[in-house]
């Protein structure tokens, strides 16, 4: 259906120079009917032109697209002879890619982090020193081993007494998710050094041990060369680089939601914890597994909150508890900025891809609190404008205390 626009792939994955994306365009697509969904299902598997942020799940549930300029009139044509509806959110997504950087020499604090923008694995390693030397009797830095090109896992450990229920949080297992490493140096700063009395107690009652990027490769490439780079950076042919992180983990890995193929940009690897950064943080949560009290993950996008298990519909664990726990504390969320999520498993709010690392942790050590959040937004995507990083990490913030407060409410910690 669509010409193939023949480019350099080699090129793309070697190169240090900047890919661009001018007047690449963002589609909002909204398929209504099966047979508009299985079309929009066809192209997300088939076409080789266009870019899929988020995977066809169900009907109606809105699809983020890119495609290239030399397309999009062809494209459009296509939607238009279905009857299919769809929103041009931006029809030159360089320009916004452009906008997430150019503001970076502004700081808003003393110390080096700011959140009012996106921020850089090098500021938030440098933040962490700066913490670990005037907070050290609440921060220590801790790593959890080294990504394939050698670069630090590098984290904190929040504690203010000893002998606490530990709660991990992760975040940046994408590479071109700028937005959940922010969020989770906000949960950082708020929990060391905030002056909110549930962030002071939360701070008292757990050990937090906490890692904003869990992908610094991939993380480091979209800063550098391909903006919208997904995965690790292990080569995994003569011609293909990396590994969908999300995917790698030890829980029904494979079983739906990825792709074996390892040109694709959801490859899910050659088996569970392939790569070097998912065996690395899963050793490091096996040495505290029998102290959790909880694990959230942090990614861009779709507005979700998602209860373990992607792979099944049914019930389990204590996944009816945590939907009332995640329900209502999303409600805390929207008080703010009235930012709406969905709550469920994967396989009934989302796309139902397995292998995650929150499946993976609520299956092995089976602590009560365990969730995966889709941040901001349904529309943007990758290109969601500075104006919303500090909204984004207050209103993730109120809903974490929102969580830990709920969860004792009903007696789950």
């Amino acid at each position: 259906m669509f010409n193939l626009l023949i480019l350099s792939l080699c090129w793309i994955l070697v190169s240090s120079e900047k890919v661009r994306y001018d007047n690449f365009t963002l589609y909002n697509v909204q398929p209504a009917t099966e047979r508009h969904f299985e079309f929009i299902k066809s192209l997300h598997k088939n076409s080789e032109i266009l870019d899929f942020w988020s995977i066809p799940s169900t009907i109606r549930d809105d699809v983020s697209v890119v495609s290239p300029p030399q397309s999009r009139k062809e494209f459009e044509q296509e939607l238009a002879r279905r009857g299919i509806k769809y929103d041009i959110v931006l029809e030159n997504i360089q320009q916004a890619f452009d906008e997430q950087t150019q503001t970076r020499s502004k700081r808003d604090v003393d110390n080096g982090l700011y959140w009012t923008n996106y921020q850089t694995i090098d500021e938030i390693y440098e933040w962490f020193e700066y913490l670990a030397k005037n907070y050290s009797s609440v921060v220590t830095i801790i790593h959890a081993g080294q990504s394939h090109e050698g670069r630090n896992i590098t984290g904190v450990k929040i504690s203010r007494q000893s002998g606490r229920r530990a709660i991990f949080i992760d975040g940046g297992q994408v590479g071109a998710d700028w937005l959940s490493p922010t969020v989770v140096t906000y949960i950082i700063n708020q929990l060391a050094m905030g002056d909110d009395p549930e962030a002071r107690a939360a701070s008292e009652e757990f050990e937090w041990h906490i890692f904003p990027i869990l992908n610094p490769d991939g993380h480091q490439f979209s800063q550098d060369s391909v903006r919208l780079w997904m995965k690790n950076r292990r080569p995994t042919s003569r011609t293909t680089f990396g590994v969908d992180l999300t995917k790698n983990w030890n829980s029904q890995w494979g079983v739906s939601g990825g792709s074996y193929n390892p040109a694709d940009s959801n490859y899910i690897g050659l088996g569970p914890f392939s790569e070097p950064e998912t065996r690395s943080v899963s050793r490091y949560i096996e040495t505290i597994g029998s102290n959790l009290a909880g694990l959230l993950s942090f990614r861009a996008f779709g507005q979700r909150l998602l209860i373990p298990f992607a792979h099944s519909s049914d019930p389990m664990y204590n996944y009816q508890d945590m939907v009332t726990i995640g329900r209502r504390a999303m409600g805390s969320l929207a008080v703010k900025y009235n930012t709406q999520y969905l709550v469920g498993t994967s396989r009934n709010v989302h796309d139902g891809s397995t292998g995650s690392i929150a499946d993976w942790v609520k299956h092995r050590f089976n602590p009560p609190v365990v969730a995966t959040y889709q941040l901001r937004d349904r529309t943007w995507g990758y290109t969601l404008p500075v104006n919303q990083v500090l909204p984004s990490c207050e209103e993730t913030f109120d809903s974490l205390m929102a969580i830990l407060r709920e969860a004792k409410f009903i007696n789950v910690l």
